[in-house]
């Protein structure tokens, strides 16, 4: 049997890819804003509205697949972990309630982290999903926090925007660090799942039916 989320990892992948590509892309011309403003009008600005509108329409997708493949990510973990300790609905719950969602967030990689670090073809993997699982939370609150000042400022400042940027573009980076582990680790697990399967099975003993 498939992973039930290995499909939707793939999308994922590619979604938290050129929204990535996008942030560097607007962390360049913020810097260029912040070091040369004439220069931004006159070359970048064109280019840095529409990178704008790419990347928010990539957010809301990207955000929107994100929780479907948290759901999905939690229903292999249900399958391949006896009393895995967390429901596909409350990993949902956990990442969209506010405020609970500033525990609810980190604790998920935790959890997938610690139940990684079992296998010793993953451990490594799971010490890096708990490794990340704070400071993704950290970047997740100052990446709103800097961009609501960027969106309520009469006149932004060229330090303020290249901030807003980089929070960003690093808090992009852990998110598709994140969803590489993860699917790995699941694959890893899923294909050693399946071969101990196969090797518990005797062709010798099968009972022959007569014909």
């Amino acid at each position: 049997m498939n992973l039930k989320s290995e499909f939707i990892s793939f999308i994922l992948k590619i979604l938290l890819a050129a929204l990535l590509v996008a942030a560097l892309a607007d962390l360049v011309f913020s810097f260029i804003y912040m070091i040369d403003l004439n220069m931004f009008s006159d070359y970048i600005y064109p280019m840095y509205g529409f990178v704008d509108i790419v990347s928010v329409v990539l957010y809301y997708v990207a955000a929107i697949v994100y929780l479907i493949w948290i759901y999905r990510v939690h229903m292999d973990l249900n399958r391949l972990y006896l009393q895995f300790p967390r429901t596909p609905g409350s990993a949902i719950a956990c990442m969209i309630i506010p405020f609970y969602n500033f525990y609810g967030i980190p604790s998920i990689y935790q959890q997938i982290g610690s139940h990684y670090q079992r296998s010793a073809a993953i451990s490594k993997d799971g010490q890096w999903i708990q490794g990340m699982s704070v400071p993704l939370i950290i970047f997740f609150i100052a990446s709103n926090i800097l961009g609501r000042f960027v969106s309520r400022a009469e006149e932004v400042s060229g330090a303020l925007l290249f901030a807003s940027s980089l929070v960003t573009s690093i808090l992009y980076t852990i998110f598709f660090t994140l969803c590489l582990l993860v699917s790995r680790g699941l694959s890893n697990i899923h294909a050693r799942a399946n071969h101990t399967t196969s090797d518990a099975i005797d062709p010798a003993s099968a009972v022959q039916l007569p014909s």
